[in-house]
């Protein structure tokens, strides 16, 4: 099916050769059936391309290709529930078919952990030599799009971008609620940034920032394992 040109069947080839699950580990095979997929604009086939731009394994280490891939694949849906379209539709063996769903799950679960971390790292790239207002402005997308996904070290990055003015207007409440929500996400060193503010805002303020993070976490759930 990968050699037809099946997208989910060539997703799917690449992220075996990603894992080493069943045939032997080879990042370059990874990369070319992630790529051919990715052409055919699979969203979780462009997501983990850019993470073998982000990491450099199999490809290039290239940050600004995988920003690109990054910003397509949410463009193609992927920071919306998957869709197992290539699961089989005959469940007649119904213990054999939720096996195979829960696999699925588990598979694409890892998949959008690993996401989450390049988005982050890509953004600090930027971050880190955010001397002009665009850079910040990628770093920031990246960070609130691996938030998304429940990276917490992006969560208490984009707490401090509040927090300090840089690329966003200074705002307590807002820094308040990143750093809630990295804490919740099991990013511990937002804690101590969190104390830091809670000792001078308000009580009100305070008490806003919190509804601000709930309501965050019934858009965004922490999927399992997202803890840092």
């Amino acid at each position: 099916m990968a050699e037809a040109g099946d997208a989910s069947a060539q997703f799917n080839l690449g992220m075996l050769y990603y894992e080493g699950n069943g045939v032997a580990q080879d990042f370059g095979k990874a990369a070319q059936w992630l790529g051919r997929a990715a052409k055919a604009e699979h969203h979780e086939a462009l997501n983990f391309y850019g993470v073998l731009h982000a990491t450099g394994k199999g490809v290039a280490q290239d940050f600004g290709k995988a920003l690109e891939l990054f910003r397509k694949a949410d463009k193609c849906g992927y920071n919306c529930e998957p869709v197992y379209d290539d699961l089989p539709t005959d469940f007649r063996d119904k213990q054999f078919g939720m096996e195979l769903v829960a696999a699925k799950r588990d598979f694409v679960r890892k998949a959008r952990l690993l996401a989450a971390e390049a988005r982050c790292n890509v953004g600090l790239a930027y971050h880190g030599e955010a001397t002009d207002a665009t850079s910040r402005k990628v770093a920031r997308e990246l960070f609130l799009s691996a938030a998304t996904l429940g990276n917490g070290k992006a969560m208490h990055l984009l707490g401090t971008m509040c927090r300090d003015g840089a690329g966003v207007p200074a705002s307590e409440v807002r820094a308040y609620m990143w750093f809630d929500l990295a804490v919740t996400a099991g990013f511990a060193k937002a804690g101590d940034a969190r104390r830091e503010l809670i000792d001078r805002m308000k009580d009100k303020d305070v008490a806003r920032a919190e509804k601000l993070a709930a309501r965050w976490l019934r858009c965004f759930p922490l999927p399992e394992g997202a803890a840092q």
